[in-house]
């Protein structure tokens, strides 16, 4: 019998779903325990026993800030995480091909299907999809700040999905509220001193659900994406970011730097501390961001690979 431990985030903007009856009935065979810590230090201590206990699987019920709440402790083990999207973007569990129909997604466990992927450390701190400094940053904090400070906001998260964040991006652009700032960026790959509105750490290709801005990399390649965005007319930017929404990615657009590393350091040169967002969330202000890959570094099973398999036996049986 599998044992299978669930964290269950209540206050997902699709927290009306009956998940843990859907848990159930798809994994009735397994020895299931739904975890309710009270703060950030009782999860903490719940997955620590997780670890020890040897769980067969974590269940994330939530949105890409609860993977990151979870991914702190079960990066570098061998407890493997199943995300079930339940969230606004849920950028992990699309590109990891995870869905809301449990009965499938749970046949991962079962069949055990999984993988390696890279993580990315920001001073210490795991991410493992996309973040950034700039306004993209300012944007994740305020939308996080209403969904604190005004529960009626996740109805409106629930409605929009993860249109959410490009309508308040658009706000941004439209109403000019647009800052620079300078950066020094000092990696094997890329060197420079330079003035930017928005820099973007990457793990996997689309940021906010289908912002494609680093089509080209994949959180198991041992190495991910920093692109950065040097516009300074907010017009060639607002058609920049309109061209990688399209899905047409502007390769030759000369303000927009792109590159693969292993690691990198970013220093705001300003005489300010600016928010590091990643996974959605928010990261303490800083000055100074030690960036690097952790290659193979979280066990994920994965419903895209599932598909692949059944894909294999579909065509090997037809031949």
């Amino acid at each position: 019998m599998q044992n299978i431990s669930v964290y269950l985030n209540q206050r997902a903007s699709n927290s009306a779903i009956d998940w843990q009856g859907q848990i159930n009935n798809a994994l009735f065979r397994s020895h299931i325990e739904y975890q309710s810590p009270n703060n950030l230090e009782e999860l903490y201590e719940q997955l620590d026993l997780d670890i020890i206990n040897n769980v067969d699987a974590v269940l994330s019920v939530g949105g890409d800030g609860t993977v990151n709440t979870i991914i702190q402790r079960l990066a570098g083990t061998e407890i493997s995480l199943l995300v079930v999207p339940g969230g606004t973007a849920n950028d992990f569990a699309m590109v990891l091909g995870a869905s809301s129909n449990i009965k499938r997604i749970t046949q991962t466990i079962r069949q055990n299907i999984k993988k390696k992927i890279d993580l990315i450390s920001i001073n210490g701190k795991f991410m493992a999809t996309n973040g950034g400094l700039g306004f993209a940053s300012e944007v994740a904090q305020e939308i996080n700040e209403l969904r604190i400070n005004y529960p009626q906001f996740k109805k409106v998260m629930k409605f929009s999905g993860k249109s959410i964040y490009s309508i308040f991006l658009a706000k941004k652009l439209l109403n000019r509220e647009i800052k620079n700032y300078t950066f020094s960026i000092t990696s094997n790959e890329f060197t420079e001193t330079l003035i930017s509105p928005l820099i973007l750490v990457n793990n996997q290709p689309a940021l906010g659900g289908d912002f494609t801005v680093a089509p080209d990399t994949n959180h198991q390649d041992g190495k991910f994406n920093i692109t950065i965005f040097k516009h300074q007319s907010r017009l060639e930017l607002i058609r920049c970011i309109i061209k990688i929404l399209n899905g047409n990615y502007p390769y030759n657009d000369k303000n927009l730097v792109s590159f693969e590393t292993e690691s990198v350091k970013i220093e705001l040169i300003d005489n300010q501390s600016i928010c590091f967002f990643g996974d959605g969330e928010i990261f303490d202000q800083g000055k100074n961001w030690n960036i690097r890959c952790h290659a193979n570094f979280l066990s994920v099973f994965s419903p895209h690979n599932q598909e692949d398999l059944v894909n294999i036996c579909t065509k090997g049986s037809l031949m």
